[in-house]
């Protein structure tokens, strides 16, 4: 038991977190910042991590929490640790997890009385469609009104108002921390062409961009780079490996300066191992006809108007099932995004939509973080931490190489694609 195709937090879930943004948007609290955490193999780690959690939660004086997971199963077990932890230091908290008949806890403790389940299926199970038990703003919405009653009845939070005050205030106390600009420019149209650059809405994508890359990666026996149209999905993919956008930094550090990021286009990454044709998955493969392998429009999937630029992985025979095959593959994706990126960076000529985000201190208000419990196995099974672009994973670091041990994040470098899932 542990991750399924239709609960992961893909690269682009996080990079589009339905939690940071439900929290980020509410004037009642502080969102004080993201605590990520890896699931641990054995359970003194889990223990160990859990503890480090609430030392980290303890430290940043936070008032509340919202504490999410996108594995069940032993995976509940780092789940409900740290609920533990949280309470123990009297730290109030609301669960995310998928739960439906499939998902229920393997073990609980008298601090776990809250957990939203983001199960989507009728059935209550899970299955292999990508995105389909995806955790929603709804989700995260439902799980901060009750975490909300819970401030209040402790004190914490001031009586609710006649009025909802789920937007951003003008209150004078609050502090603007860190800035992040983000230029977004929508791409109309995406075809292939003898070199890959951007123009009026277009982008155009070199032909033979896979063979640039192939050498680079001994453990990959070949590379397929596709287009799909909107909607085009009556087609065969392999296991899906992740989704990711495709944005690029142009000054500054990830959570901060200015990101460029293109809309209209979603990576996604799919492959097979050769010879055995072993689909890559934890608990359950994706491979199928599109249309019925993935949930389009999910915060972790493209948008159904969206092109997908289809990267397919041939692993060889046995590294689709090593965590060095999986993390090549996620570095061919990466590489094949950075061609991109770097026309992506020189943009001069073509609108755009101008965003800013900021981490705000809010002195009289809650303090509330948000726990990640993410991948940490190893494997297809881990997430990396702090590439070099958003989104990316050269230059970042495995959880479970770091041994799980949590990181504390911004919300902006949440939202600036710290966070990589290798799935």
């Amino acid at each position: 038991m542990g991750l399924g195709p239709s609960i992961k937090m893909t690269t682009l879930h996080h990079f589009r977190c339905p939690v940071t943004h439900i929290l980020s948007e509410d004037s009642d609290i502080e969102f004080t910042g993201i605590i990520v955490d890896g699931v641990s193999e054995n359970c003194d780690d889990k223990i160990y991590t859990a503890k480090r959690v609430g030392d980290i939660a303890r430290s940043v004086r936070a008032d509340g929490a919202l504490v999410a997971i996108d594995g069940w199963g032993n995976h509940h077990i780092d789940f409900v640790n740290i609920i533990e932890q949280l309470g123990i230091r009297q730290i109030p908290s609301v669960g995310l997890s998928y739960i439906g008949l499939q998902g229920r806890l393997v073990c609980t403790n008298s601090f776990v009385d809250c957990i939203i389940d983001f199960n989507k299926n009728e059935s209550g199970y899970e299955s292999c469609v990508v995105g389909q038990n995806n955790l929603t703003d709804y989700d995260a919405f439902k799980a901060l009104g009750l975490l909300k009653n819970k401030l209040r009845k402790a004190g914490k939070l001031a009586p609710k108002k006649s009025h909802d005050s789920h937007t951003i205030s003008n209150n004078t106390k609050e502090k603007r921390l860190s800035k992040l600009v983000r230029k977004v420019f929508t791409i109309n149209e995406v075809s292939f062409s003898d070199k890959t650059y951007i123009s009026n809405g277009k982008l155009f994508i070199e032909k033979n961009i896979a063979e640039k890359y192939l050498a680079e990666e001994p453990r990959i026996k070949n590379i397929s780079v596709d287009i799909i149209p909107p909607g085009d999905y009556d087609r065969f993919v392999n296991s899906n490996l992740d989704f990711s956008p495709i944005a690029c930094k142009i000054n500054g550090e990830l959570g901060e300066g200015t990101t460029h990021l293109i809309t209209g286009v979603t990576l996604m990454l799919n492959g097979v191992e050769d010879k055995s044709g072993f689909q890559p998955s934890n608990i359950g493969s994706s491979e199928g006809i599109l249309k019925n392998r993935f949930t389009p429009d999910m915060a972790g999937t493209a948008a159904s108007n969206d092109y997908i630029l289809h990267v397919d992985i041939l692993f060889n025979e046995g590294e689709g099932r090593t965590s060095e095959g999986i993390y090549a593959a996620h570095r061919i994706a990466d590489r094949i995004a950075g061609d991109i990126r770097r026309c992506l960076a020189n943009l001069e000529n073509m609108a755009y939509k101008r965003e800013e985000f900021y981490d705000i201190m809010r002195p009289d208000k809650p303090k509330i973080i948000l726990v990640k419990i993410v991948s940490g196995l190893g494997n297809m099974y881990d997430t990396a931490m702090f590439p070099y672009e958003p989104g990316g994973v050269i230059g970042a670091r495995n959880m479970m190489g770091s041994k799980n041990l949590p990181y504390i994040i911004s919300p902006n470098q949440c939202r600036d694609g710290v966070i990589h899932s290798l799935l």
